[in-house]
């Protein structure tokens, strides 16, 4: 009867460990109204919540976006955790494997806004990443455009849609956010109104539960919220555009997974009529 209990410990934390380190990569194709012809088929990889940890800059999350012939890498948050300024040496490599692929754009995460903040812009800055800090620059092929903002992370109050956004513009915007803290039900009213002339907003922070139980789902969040029902990962329809949430590369302060794998997500824009439906792609 002992050794069968210890057989199915020792299944149950094998299971743990595969679900910690085994990488997902997500491909998802989302339909973009007014996106301009000049970009469909535009391929942005996200990254997101690295903790400090340290990636193999030749591993399986830089092979998998090398392969998917990325036309950016958003990062969204999280290069270090929490008074661990240390942690921004252990993650340049990566983000500069990154670099050598395609044009690296980041945003702040909270643990970056705890630790010291300043200082992690001016490494990612070095490793050759432009950092978004509640501002936008404009990305052109050909004769199109489109807009990529990014907004300082809001669930630490440092984030200024305002100052973010163009005033007016009818050019189809992508946001990076770290979190999804706007787009949440119960802070739906406090969300910025220029929210809504947002396409597509890229975020991370909730780990996609990190821990997920059968039949049950997350168990928490990065935000403290129990058994969150919805805006836990992958993506939604909010308004008027999309909110897609990763999963992440790190942990916070479990040092596992379950059922709740890393993810580098494959992000491909289309163009797309009101109502047009997702669909996953590759």
């Amino acid at each position: 009867m002992l050794s069968a209990v210890f057989f199915f410990m020792a299944i149950i934390a094998g299971w743990i460990v595969w679900e910690t380190v085994t990488l997902s990569v997500e491909y998802v194709e989302i339909p973009i109204e007014g996106l301009p012809p000049e970009f469909n088929g535009f391929r942005i990889a996200q990254v997101s919540d690295l903790h400090g940890k340290s990636f193999d800059p030749a591993g399986s999350e830089v092979q998998a976006i090398r392969k998917a012939g990325v036309d950016m890498i958003a990062a969204t948050g999280d290069y270090v955790h929490r008074n661990s300024v240390e942690g921004i040496n252990r993650v340049l490599p990566f983000m500069q494997a990154l670099v050598a692929i395609a044009p690296v754009y980041a945003v702040s995460g909270n643990h970056d806004h705890w630790t010291d903040w300043p200082y992690i812009t001016g490494r990612l800055g070095e490793a050759g990443v432009m950092v978004l800090e509640n501002s936008h620059i404009r990305l052109n092929r050909g004769a199109g455009e489109i807009i990529l903002a990014g907004v300082s992370d809001p669930y630490t109050g440092h984030g200024c849609l305002t100052q973010t956004l163009p005033a007016q513009d009818n050019t189809v915007i992508v946001l990076l956010a770290h979190a999804p803290t706007w787009f949440e039900p119960w802070n739906a009213a406090k969300a910025p109104a220029s929210l809504h002339r947002v396409s597509l907003t890229l975020a991370g922070h909730t780990h996609g539960g990190q821990v997920r139980l059968p039949f049950i789902g997350a168990v928490t969040t990065a935000s403290g919220r129990l058994f969150p029902p919805s805006h836990v990962e992958g993506l939604s329809r909010e308004g008027n555009g999309w909110l897609y949430i990763n999963r992440g590369l790190g942990q916070g302060g479990l040092a596992f997974r379950f059922l709740s794998r890393r993810e580098v997500t494959i992000i491909t824009l289309r163009q797309g009529e009101p109502g047009s439906l997702l669909k996953k792609g590759r």
